[in-house]
């Protein structure tokens, strides 16, 4: 007895492509001065983002928590949480500005770079990479 509604869809080439998006990726180095992968996600994006920003914009940019969830994944509270502890940190400022207000982003190159500095210069604990 042949079950042909039961038997498993073979996987191609463009169901993977339609499955695996564009990959999400972060700078693994920004781990221990962020405080974690959630945080260190959203600030490898902001810096990736900054990039982009035109010199005028003097590193300002606006994203909507919808984009941000559509470029990292990040649900809205986890966005909340990592924007409060990078603003904490010292390493993302914000701002709202218009009618209706937009949140405009702006990352504290020099204060994330003492952080890395700061983090590299610490002795590595025995056991630890």
């Amino acid at each position: 007895m042949k079950h042909d509604a039961l038997e498993r869809p073979s996987i191609t080439s463009e169901l993977l492509l339609q499955v695996f998006d564009l990959p999400v990726s972060f700078h693994r180095c920004l781990v221990p001065i962020t405080g974690g992968v959630t945080s260190a996600l959203m600030l490898s994006q902001a810096i990736w983002i900054s990039q982009g920003v035109e010199q005028t914009a003097e590193g300002w940019f606006a994203r909507s928590q919808d984009q941000w969830t559509e470029e990292t994944g990040l649900s809205r509270w986890e966005q909340e949480t990592a924007r409060r502890a990078l603003r904490g940190a010292g390493f993302l400022e914000e701002r709202r500005i218009g009618m209706p207000a937009k949140l405009w982003y702006r990352v504290r190159a020099e204060s994330v770079w003492q952080a890395l500095r700061a983090n590299a210069e610490r002795p590595v604990k025995e056991g630890a990479r």
